[in-house]
C-alpha cells in the first residue's frame, strides 16, 4: 500500500476549499469565494495549484440562461475533484458483518466489499488480523488506478474509546480491543476509528442543507440505537470519544435486558432485536438471530402494525413513548436545532411517532419543545462509510506533490 508518514503539513486554505467541493460539487471560482469567503484571487490562485497538480479539473457548466454553450457570452468555467488524486480505505464493523471500501478524493464509495462472517467468535487477535487481511485485500484489488491512501477509516458498532480502543460492541465478545495501534504498524498510514453513528452524522452535515445547522442529532434506529451530536458544527464525543451513547440511557431500571449487559436501556425496548424478541414472545413468527433480526423479518413487524395488528402496535407504541423519553432528556439538555431519525429502523417510524410525540409533549414545557425540530431522515444509502471516510479527509490534508 502506498504510504505517507508522518503526514504532510497542512493548508487550511486549500483544505476549506477542497471540503467545499465535497460539499457542494463542481463550483464556478467565483461561486467557490463566496462558499469558503475568501478572495477570488485567493480562490483562483490555489485552485490553479491544484489544477497543475492534477487533483482538481475545469469543465464548462450551465450559466444563467441555459445549457452551455447555447447562450449569450461564455459559459462558465467550473472546477471539479479528480476523484482518483487519493483514496481512503474505509472498514465498517458491524454484527456478522465487515465491509471495506474505497472512498474517492471526492469522498464517495468507489468500489464496497462485504465480508460476512461471526464477529463474535474472534479473539480480539483475530478481529485486528481479519480487518488488516480486509484492508490488504480491497487495496489490492481496488486502488489500482488511484493516487496515495490518505490513511484508514474505521466506523464501529459500539463504544469506541480515544479514537484507538473498541471499547465495547455488540459485534464483539471480547472488549477493549486495540484496534488502532495494530493497523497503523501493518500499514504505516494513519488509521481512526469512529462510533457509527457518529460516521453517520458527520456524512449528513456534509449534505449541503445541513451546512446551516451548527448544532444537531442523528438518531440511528436500527438493530441497536445510537445517536450522533454535532455542536458547534464539530462531532461531539467526550474527552474519551464515548458520548453521545443514547441507545443506553435509562428508561426503567428495571426493564428488559439490553446486550449492553444492562436492564431497561432505551435500546432494549426500540432496537431490532428487542421488538422482534417481543413480539416472537406474543405472536407465531420465525426464530432470528438473537442479535441481528433480518430487514425482512423487521419489516413483518410493520406489515402487521400496517394492518392494526394490536401486538405490533403496541410494541411501536412502547418503543415510540421509550424513545419520546429520551429525546425529552436530550432536548432540556442541550436544545438542538434538529434532530434527524434515521437507519434502517426508520421502517416503522409512522407507528413509533405518535407515542413519541406524546412523551415529549408531556415532558417538555413548549418553550423548549418549539425550539427543535424532529423529523425522520429516509435511509436509502448507509452512510456509514462516506462518513468515516470524511472524518479521515477531514484529519489528513492532501499534499499536491
Amino acid at each position: 500500500m502506498n504510504r505517507i508518514s508522518p503526514p504532510p503539513p497542512t493548508s487550511p486554505t486549500r483544505d476549506r476549499i477542497l471540503q467545499a467541493l465535497r460539499v457542494h460539487g463542481p463550483q464556478a471560482r467565483v461561486d467557490l469565494s463566496s462558499i469558503v469567503d475568501m478572495s477570488p484571487a485567493t480562490v483562483s490562485g490555489v485552485t490553479g495549484e491544484l489544477v497543475r497538480a492534477g487533483a482538481l479539473r475545469e469543465m464548462f457548466g450551465r450559466d444563467e440562461a441555459g445549457d452551455a454553450g447555447r447562450s449569450r457570452g461564455r459559459p462558465k468555467v467550473m472546477i471539479a475533484l479528480v476523484p482518483e488524486t487519493a483514496h481512503v480505505i474505509a472498514v465498517k464493523l458491524s454484527i456478522n458483518e465487515i465491509q471495506v471500501a474505497l472512498g474517492d478524493f471526492t469522498g464517495a464509495m468507489a468500489a464496497t466489499e462485504t465480508l460476512p462472517l461471526d464477529t463474535r467468535a474472534l479473539s480480539a487477535t483475530d478481529i485486528v488480523t481479519v480487518i488488516g487481511d480486509a484492508i490488504e485485500r480491497c487495496h489490492r484489488s481496488m486502488a489500482p488506478g488511484y493516487g496515495p491512501c490518505l490513511g484508514i477509516g474505521l466506523a464501529v458498532q459500539g463504544l469506541v474509546r480515544d479514537s484507538d480502543i473498541i471499547a465495547w460492541s455488540p459485534a464483539l465478545s471480547v472488549r477493549d480491543v486495540d484496534i488502532v495501534q495494530p493497523l497503523l504498524r501493518r500499514f504505516g498510514l494513519p488509521v481512526y476509528a469512529a462510533n457509527d453513528a457518529n460516521c453517520i452524522a458527520v456524512a449528513l452535515r456534509n449534505k449541503p442543507e445541513f451546512q446551516a445547522i451548527d448544532n444537531m442529532a442523528v438518531l440511528m434506529l436500527g438493530t441497536g440505537v445510537g445517536m450522533g451530536l454535532i455542536v458547534g458544527g464539530q462531532v461531539y464525543d467526550g474527552r474519551t470519544g464515548a458520548a453521545a451513547e443514547f441507545g443506553h440511557t435509562k428508561y426503567q431500571m428495571d426493564g428488559p435486558f439490553c446486550h449492553c449487559g444492562r436492564r431497561g436501556c432505551i435500546e432494549s425496548f426500540v432496537g431490532d432485536y428487542a421488538l422482534y424478541r417481543d413480539a416472537r414472545a406474543m405472536l407465531d413468527l420465525p426464530n432470528t438471530d438473537a442479535l441481528h433480526p433480518s430487514e425482512e423479518q423487521m419489516q413483518v413487524l410493520c406489515d402487521l402494525a400496517a394492518k392494526g395488528d394490536p401486538v405490533a402496535l403496541g410494541l411501536f407504541e412502547q418503543a415510540g413513548r421509550a424513545l419520546g423519553f429520551g429525546l425529552t432528556n436530550l432536548i432540556a439538555l442541550i436544545s438542538p436545532s434538529l434532530i434527524l431519525v434515521s437507519g434502517s429502523g426508520v421502517r416503522a417510524y409512522q407507528y413509533l411517532e405518535p407515542s413519541m410525540q406524546r412523551s415529549l409533549s408531556d415532558g417538555l414545557v413548549e418553550t423548549l419543545l418549539a425550539n427543535t425540530e424532529i423529523r425522520p431522515q429516509p435511509w436509502d444509502e448507509d452512510l456509514t462509510l462516506r462518513g468515516i471516510t470524511a472524518l479521515v479527509q477531514a484529519n489528513v490534508p492532501y499534499q499536491p506533490n
